[in-house]
């Protein structure tokens, strides 16, 4: 008769190795180095590509600095302050309605905002933007029909 039938295994690190190998239940382990294990975390953190980001400017909330590229979107609802837009719409087959860029929503505003080529930035009604002591706002004739936009030093 067997003495173990049930054997349990369990992974333990084996330093010599660098690798975890299985080890019957019973062995022991010291357990990874904090070297090993931070070396681990950065090689997986470095190896996920970047995705595009789409962020929320809360109502209240103020964003300052940044860049919008690759196809990241920021909707405005706060203040965002100084942004770099280099992101917007594509041009040929594969190309799509909305591929990013800035969008200032009802009470949001955009204040010294770079748009480069290809940047696109939306100002919707009762959004603002301001550069340089110049605003531009859209809004809606009380009709509901067209919209205006509007430029003065403020």
């Amino acid at each position: 008769m067997k003495r173990h039938l049930n054997t349990s295994y369990r992974l333990v690190w084996n330093h010599i190795t660098g690798t975890l190998v299985v080890a019957s239940e019973l062995a022991r382990s010291r357990g990874k180095r904090t070297g090993v294990a931070v070396a681990l975390s950065l090689a997986a953190v470095t190896s996920v590509p970047v995705l595009a980001a789409d962020t929320v400017v809360q109502a209240g909330e103020t964003v300052s600095g940044g860049t919008l590229t690759n196809h990241d979107n920021q909707i405005v609802f706060g203040t965002a302050n100084g942004m770099t837009i280099s992101t917007g719409l594509e041009y040929g087959p594969d190309n799509e309605a909305n591929t990013g860029g800035q969008w200032i929503q009802n009470g949001g505003i955009a204040n010294n905002t770079t748009v480069t080529g290809g940047g696109l930035q939306r100002v919707n009604a009762g959004g603002s933007v301001s550069d340089h002591g110049y605003q531009c706002r859209r809004r809606t004739e009380p009709s509901g029909a067209g919209s205006e936009h509007h430029s003065e030093r403020r």
